[in-house]
């Protein structure tokens, strides 16, 4: 698949990123069937009616879930990543962006170290206006790193790796408000570890609550 030029696609829209965090445990999936949606990783098993677009920067991953990912996009999902591995890829249905090492990008994707960065940098390239961050936990919760149980690689997730994902939203914070700044990123996550200084922050059962109401009436 050759390189993505970004086009804005979802110009002006809502989109929801669905992170890894435990948090999302519990979390009712058919809420998102009727949003834009991009998910990290892992979060692409459950479908394409839930995750629209799947994104990846770990190639060990996408070797553990290549197969699947095949039959995800055989079900019209599209999978993006800005692996270096992977520039020059033959896979036909792998979308390709350069890698930058931290911070936002038009021309693009900023890794910072971390999916989730990378799926913001995508959400604001494809035109949405307003980004809802799901699942941005940044911690364990009761022992758990993930919401799912496919880990590949759990003893990794240290408290210092997440202290370092969090060092690097600063750079995600500051190209956001020079490089993006009509746009608005929205953290919807219980006991997020990065600060409302950094993304501003919503009470995901208000939010939600909201939501339904608003959908209902229009």
């Amino acid at each position: 698949m050759p390189r993505w030029t970004p086009t804005t696609d979802w110009n002006g829209q809502d989109a929801f990123i669905i992170g890894g965090g435990p948090s999302l445990r519990n979390f009712d999936w058919s809420l998102l069937h009727s949003e834009l949606t991009i998910g990290c990783n892992t979060a692409f098993t459950l479908g394409p009616q839930v995750c629209k677009i799947c994104i990846f920067g770990d190639p060990v991953w996408f070797r553990v879930y290549e197969k699947q990912l095949t039959e995800y996009a055989e079900a019209k999902g599209i999978v993006f990543t800005n692996a270096t591995s992977y520039r020059n890829t033959k896979v036909p249905w792998l979308w390709t962006m350069p890698r930058r090492a931290v911070g936002l990008h038009r021309d693009a994707l900023g890794w910072n170290g971390n999916t989730g960065a990378a799926a913001i940098n995508l959400a604001l390239l494809l035109g949405a206006k307003r980004i809802y961050l799901l699942g941005y936990d940044m911690q364990r919760q009761d022992k758990r790193t993930n919401w799912h149980d496919k880990q590949i690689r759990p003893a990794a997730a240290t408290p210092e790796i997440y202290r370092g994902f969090i060092r690097s939203y600063r750079f995600v914070v500051k190209d956001w408000h020079a490089k993006f700044a009509d746009c608005e990123i929205i953290n919807v996550t219980t006991n997020s570890g990065l600060s409302a200084d950094m993304f501003p922050w919503m009470n995901p059962d208000g939010f939600w609550a909201e939501r339904i109401q608003a959908k209902a009436e229009e």
